[in-house]
């Protein structure tokens, strides 16, 4: 049985990417820099499991995904705190605006301009 995404997830995803919401298909190396340029701007929500169109793919490791996650933010200077919550087969990572800016992550420091990440 499949699970289905709440309504809010529902309407990011329907809203598309923007300054606040990234969509990420898996957690890959892009996440943290993603993290970085969220904490260095207001903040924001990753959708993992959600392609650049607005699919929804699913995660097929969640724990494994979770701990890729929580790595890459305690791996940035100064580490980074996510919540991270299961909804249906995707995660979202709440990112909160940092109070100890800047953030940087091994690649260096990024931004939220727009729906896009700068260095």
């Amino acid at each position: 049985m499949k699970e289905e995404p709440t309504m809010e997830v529902r309407t990011l995803i329907n809203e598309g990417e923007g300054y606040l919401v990234e969509f990420k298909e898996s957690a890959n190396d892009s996440i943290q820099r993603e993290i970085v340029a969220f904490s260095n701007s207001s903040g924001g929500r990753i959708l993992i499991g959600v392609n650049d169109a607005g699919g929804i793919v699913g995660i097929r490791n969640m724990n494994r995904t979770k701990s890729i996650i929580q790595d890459m933010a305690h791996n940035c200077g100064p580490p980074i705190t996510v919540a991270i919550d299961r909804v249906g087969n995707l995660m979202v990572v709440d990112i909160p605006e940092g109070m100890d800016k800047p953030y940087s992550c091994r690649e260096g420091f990024f931004i939220r301009v727009g729906p896009n990440t700068q260095k």
